[in-house]
């Protein structure tokens, strides 16, 4: 009976052990594409060009042109050119803090990762804190031959703005294809699309985001201009005195 009870707990030992090492094994897959997209949607240094369209249910349509710098992933300047009533706005997140000057009051508020950019179903933190690897657990819920399926669990020790991302990812390129935005009561906020690779200057991602409010239905189209690497941009660009300057 002792070399049952012992040899059960041996396969234990060894059943539990294989599903350790294989769910290691995934974790690291995960990680390794989700860092792949990252190097497409935010590599390093670089400038770019954005358009919002916000599309709303009532019919109406408006139109946001920003440009963007950013030094790295969690250091990233808006600048906002129109519509004439937003123009001179600018946003700024520094190390996770996101503040906006207002050119109407010259104040400088701090905003919220949630607070929408453009006034539309983009936020803050979907266009400004692309450091998923910093703020979530990812793990691969599902593979096929053509498309990898990546799951992003908010860290417990993390304030984020969503409690899980859904990546689908295509397994040829390393190109994000959708993500779904889940709350920590599993409810499905928003539903990203990404669409139209093109190749800017080097860099070959989307060029066309599609973000839908499943709540509303109201959705935002963001368009990118331009997108370019560059390089040494000045320290003194990301600093929070210097907004409005």
């Amino acid at each position: 009976m002792k070399i049952i009870k012992l040899n059960l707990i041996l396969i234990g030992l060894i059943i539990s052990s294989g599903l350790t090492a294989e769910n290691s094994g995934k974790d690291k897959k995960a990680e390794s594409v989700v860092g792949e997209v990252l190097k497409k949607l935010s590599p390093g240094e670089w400038q770019a060009s954005y358009r919002f369209t916000n599309y709303r249910t009532d019919g109406t349509e408006k139109s946001y042109l920003l440009d963007i710098l950013a030094k790295n992933s969690r250091t990233i300047h808006i600048i906002f050119k129109s519509p004439a009533t937003e123009s001179g706005r600018q946003i700024l997140n520094k190390d996770g803090e996101i503040w906006s000057y207002l050119p109407d009051s010259r104040k400088v508020v701090r905003l919220a990762d949630r607070d929408s950019i453009a006034n539309g179903d983009f936020n803050n933190a979907d266009v400004m804190k692309l450091n998923w690897l910093e703020e979530y657990n990812v793990h691969v819920i599902k593979e096929s031959e053509k498309q990898i399926v990546i799951d992003m669990t908010a860290k417990p020790e993390k304030a984020t703005t969503y409690f899980i991302i859904r990546l689908w990812v295509n397994k040829k390129d390393n190109q994000p294809i959708q993500q779904y935005f889940y709350d920590n009561s599993g409810h499905h906020l928003k539903t990203l699309k990404y669409r139209d690779v093109k190749n800017f200057h080097g860099i070959i991602r989307p060029a066309q985001l599609v973000m839908e409010n499943v709540v509303t239905g109201q959705r935002t189209h963001l368009e990118i201009m331009d997108f370019n690497k560059k390089e040494n941009l000045p320290d003194s660009r990301f600093l929070q005195e210097s907004l409005g300057k």
